[in-house]
């Protein structure tokens, strides 16, 4: 007798031998005890979740002589028929390949004839999302109303193409991924009738690569079964699935973390040496910066990451080098280099390139942080500012004014305290003025790490010092502004801008002069794709309303200058970046 692979010997016959799906199996159940099955069953699911299974449970069921609680016998002549396969009266179409209105016509015309040896006819359709348009509906009518002694199944794993009408006829029952738990237990129960034996690492790993399915599992079994016989230890499994051991995933794993970058290109070498398939290893790879991401965040969760207690404890011990912050870089670079190898003939370049991003998380900041936006507040200031030498006398070790962020009015400012003879320019400086290269060392905290409301920030004494009990002036209310004052008038249009985009993009924009009602902006010549993006008509409304918020009926205009703003526009212009609080002596 010809061999028969291990999911068809031991599929379901009852549905007490379905696993992990008792929230439909003992609804079917009721249903055939009471003797109320529906017309018309709709099956969602995964593959390899039971929907056929259930389905032909179901067919054999509602024909059986003498169901035992719901369940058929197996023992009657009805019974008998639907277990050998081709009973004339229980019919399965494939609709991947019978999906046109062709197809439909000759079922919905055998489907008028009574049921040869059974009580009752089952059509059973398989991937029924596969029927083309003018199929379904030349099912709808007869699946709405069918004879008295249909019966319709449909199983699909892709219920989001079918048509409303089709779904709101049938009644509809999800199935669920397995959990690795289930997978396991029946595998055990399984091997051990066929005599054979996997190693439980081995059989862990088989529930996981089959991702909720029982089918899948048992065919890779029975793959494992034929590459080493009867008895299979774990490395056999890792050796049939391409995957990679844990031991190997740890030592990669801790190069990233430390930044060795040329050892971690050395580990990835030899898995192409060894003929190993890259996008397993980057599959493992984000599983294992998963499992080190759940054990920073939640601590010990063996139940979250079905593991064991001594690999727990590894992964313990590794995430405490490492922040959330990068481990969630990490993982989400390999996530995006599974996505995008599938498009690439040589994906070991992309794969190369992501572990250098996470070995160096310093060249990986997005322009959306923000230590970029502090980039773009530094060179904004830059160009309203005089040279840096000024600025440098704040810093001189006799004690110098200083501009403080207050605390709320109700509380006086700070007293200013003498500067350290030794203060370094690039800590106590104001940032914009600070020129020197970035830190060689980096932690990704840093770009969520904002500098507390009491910090002193020091900027270049001015000729004509803004009096200190202008610090304390009440902020005005939100109407038009009295005010002829350029920078203070597109200051308070501004904050008017509903879009944040729009808000963004105008703050690059410096005020230059407000004549005749009108208020003209500029732009620098280095600045011209701003200009022309503040200037398109969907951003340039939305600024002018704003505008006229602010002074009813005036223009705005903007416009590009070679010239860097005045230095008498940096207060106004710090003003515009840090809040009307701000007060500079």
């Amino acid at each position: 007798m010809a061999y028969r692979a291990l999911y068809r010997q031991y599929r379901p016959a009852r549905f007490a031998d379905v696993i992990g799906q008792e929230h439909i199996t003992t609804t079917l159940k009721h249903q055939v005890s009471s003797d109320r099955p529906a017309h018309a069953y709709l099956f969602c699911g995964t593959r390899g979740t039971g929907k056929t299974t259930s389905a032909r449970i179901l067919a054999r069921a509602v024909n059986c002589l003498s169901p035992e609680e719901g369940e058929p016998c197996g023992k009657c002549e009805a019974c008998l028929i639907t277990a050998a396969e081709g009973a004339s009266d229980i019919t399965e179409i494939d609709a991947a390949s019978n999906n046109s209105v062709n197809d439909v016509r000759d079922l919905i015309e055998n489907s008028q004839y009574a049921p040869l040896n059974l009580r009752r006819r089952v059509f059973i359709i398989d991937e029924v999302h596969m029927l083309s348009g003018a199929a379904f509906n030349a099912l709808l009518k007869t699946l709405e109303e069918p004879p008295e002694h249909i019966l319709f199944i449909l199983a699909t794993t892709e219920p989001q193409k079918l048509p409303a009408t089709i779904i709101s006829r049938c009644q509809r029952f999800d199935f669920h991924r397995l959990s690795i738990t289930d997978i396991k237990s029946t595998l055990k129960s399984v091997l051990s009738q066929a005599g054979a034996s996997i190693e439980d690492g081995g059989l862990t790993l088989i529930a996981r690569a089959a991702q909720g399915g029982m089918r899948d599992a048992l065919s890779l079994a029975d793959q494992c079964l034929a590459f080493c016989g009867d008895v299979v230890t774990t490395k056999n499994v890792y050796d049939v699935l391409g995957s990679m051991e844990d031991s190997f995933l740890f030592e990669i794993s801790k190069s990233l973390l430390a930044s060795n970058a040329p050892e971690a290109l050395r580990m990835l070498d030899s898995i192409m040496q060894a003929g190993r398939d890259l996008s397993v290893f980057a599959a493992d790879l984000a599983a294992h910066f998963r499992a080190l991401l759940l054990s920073k965040t939640c601590g010990r969760c063996e139940d979250l990451l079905d593991c064991t207690e001594d690999t727990m404890t590894r992964y313990l011990e590794q995430a405490k080098g490492a922040s959330e912050a990068r481990l969630m870089l990490a993982l989400d670079r390999l996530i995006a280099a599974q996505n995008d190898m599938r498009y690439l003939p040589s994906p070991r370049a992309l794969l190369e390139s992501a572990l250098v991003h996470i070995c160096r998380p310093e060249d990986s900041v997005s322009l959306a942080n923000i230590e970029a936006r502090l980039d773009r507040l530094e060179a904004q200031i830059k160009e309203g500012l005089p040279a840096q030498a000024p600025a440098q006398q704040a810093v001189s070790p006799e004690p110098a004014k200083q501009t403080t962020v207050e605390a709320p009015v109700s509380q006086p400012a700070q007293k200013p305290e003498p500067t350290p003879a030794k203060a370094e320019p690039a800590q106590e400086a104001a940032p914009w003025t600070d020129l020197t290269p970035p830190p060689e060392t980096w932690s990704p905290e840093d770009e969520y790490t904002l500098p507390p409301q009491e910090e002193i920030v020091k900027i270049a004494p001015k000729p004509d010092p803004v009096p200190a009990k202008a610090a304390h002036a009440p902020k005005p209310a939100s109407k038009p502004s009295g005010s002829t004052d350029a920078a203070g008038i597109w200051r308070e249009a501004i904050a008017n801008i509903p879009n944040m985009f729009v808000q963004a993009l105008a703050r690059e924009a410096v005020a230059l002069h407000f004549e005749n009602n009108t208020l003209t902006v500029g732009f620098t010549d280095a600045q011209e794709m701003k200009h022309k993006s503040l200037n398109a008509p969907i951003n340039f409304e939305p600024t002018q309303r704003a505008l006229q918020a602010v002074k009813p009926d005036a223009k705005l205009v903007i416009t590009t200058t070679k010239k860097a703003p005045a230095s008498g526009q940096a207060e106004e212009l710090a003003k515009a970046l840090f809040g009307d609080k701000l007060t500079i002596e």
